[in-house]
């Protein structure tokens, strides 16, 4: 039988964890970008009014009529 390397062993261990964190601190960026965006439409632009939607990129206020239905009220573009 012959004998595996350590050092290539470790060496592929060292990429497979550096790779996998990688990943991990790419992952939670986005998650938080995508936090952001939504805390920035329901807080910041339509915080006046009742009801919002985030449809990436696009958030749309609604408010209230007066029968109490829906309507759309502004739209606004996030970057």
């Amino acid at each position: 039988m012959k004998e595996t390397n350590w050092k290539s062993i470790a060496i592929t261990s060292m990429v497979t964890l550096l790779l996998i964190l990688i990943l991990l601190i790419w992952g939670f960026y986005l998650e938080r970008a995508e936090e952001e965006k939504t805390y920035s439409c329901y807080y910041d632009i339509c915080a006046d009014y009742p009801e919002a939607v985030l449809d990436d990129p696009l958030c749309t206020c609604y408010e209230y009529d007066v029968l109490g239905n829906l309507q759309e009220v502004k739209t606004v573009y996030l970057k």
